[in-house]
């Protein structure tokens, strides 16, 4: 809408397709979701969903996709999981255990291996997810 203002009810209703597309991502992130797919749920075309998903959220759609899936397995880490972290990485989506491990570093500033290790030092066993959640935000805030 270049040179209009857009009317409360029509970003409201934008904010609502996009919400339905995040809890779909949340619930899904073992699934590949493509712009296509998720666009398309929202009833977009892929370069106005991915501009209003990027106006809305502050993030671009792979942005958020591959942050949502790190802090998954991050959360699985911490709260003790059998599965060996190359799994883990094919399991939501990332294509060698390498990707993971770069993109893993670069959210959180160490590697998986390194991340565990640093919660097992401190005494940390087994986290629930609302434990968890409020020492990642502890942790990035440092």
């Amino acid at each position: 809408m270049k040179g209009k203002q857009m009317s409360n009810e029509t970003r409201n209703n934008y904010i609502n397709r996009i919400i339905v597309v995040i809890n779909f991502i949340e619930k899904n992130l073992e699934q590949e979701l493509s712009l296509k797919c998720l666009s398309k749920m929202a009833c977009f075309s892929p370069f106005p969903f991915h501009r209003s998903f990027l106006a809305i959220t502050g993030e671009t759609l792979n942005a958020f996709i591959t942050r949502k899936r790190i802090e998954k397995i991050a959360a699985l880490l911490l709260t003790g999981t059998r599965d060996h972290l190359t799994d883990l990485a094919f399991k939501y989506g990332f294509n060698s255990a390498n990707s993971f491990s770069r993109a893993f570093k670069k959210f959180y500033g160490v590697t998986p291996t390194a991340f565990t290790e640093n919660f097992s030092k401190i005494g940390i066993a087994v986290l629930t997810y609302e434990k968890y959640i409020c020492s990642i935000n502890h942790m990035k805030s440092k």
